[in-house]
């Protein structure tokens, strides 16, 4: 039987995760504050011709949208050139930082087309 007035003794397990667990929680609140106050930048968007495929309709290339902003590009306009043909194509968002794939098609081998973001808004 115990005596009372005597406290038991926390196993040091216990205190160590406790421990643990604070410094987890005090360490992803100082990193969402250090981002709230950090400045946004705009998306900042290229494209180019990453693949081309040969199809029977003609020659489909696919271009890779890059975002090197913070900021999120919605209805991103995509525009390639080859002499007097032009292709667009739409693409519904590129995330900051993030990558997107856009699909143009052409008569002839589009591998030496001019591409390039157009246009683009705000989500």
């Amino acid at each position: 039987m115990a005596k009372k007035g005597t406290a038991q003794k926390r196993p040091v397990l216990q205190w160590t995760m406790a421990g643990v667990g604070a410094a987890v929680t005090a360490a992803a609140i100082g990193l969402m504050a250090w981002e709230a106050v950090q400045p946004s930048a705009p998306p900042a968007l290229s494209a180019r011709i990453v693949k081309v495929e040969t199809t029977s309709a003609g020659h489909v290339a696919t271009v890779l949208v890059s975002n090197a902003g913070d900021d999120t590009a919605a209805a991103v306009s995509v525009e390639a050139e080859l002499g007097d043909q032009t292709a667009t194509a739409t693409l519904d968002y590129v995330p900051g930082h993030g990558q997107a794939e856009a699909y143009v098609m052409f008569h002839a081998d589009p591998r030496a087309a001019a591409v390039r973001v157009k246009a683009w808004s705000a989500p």
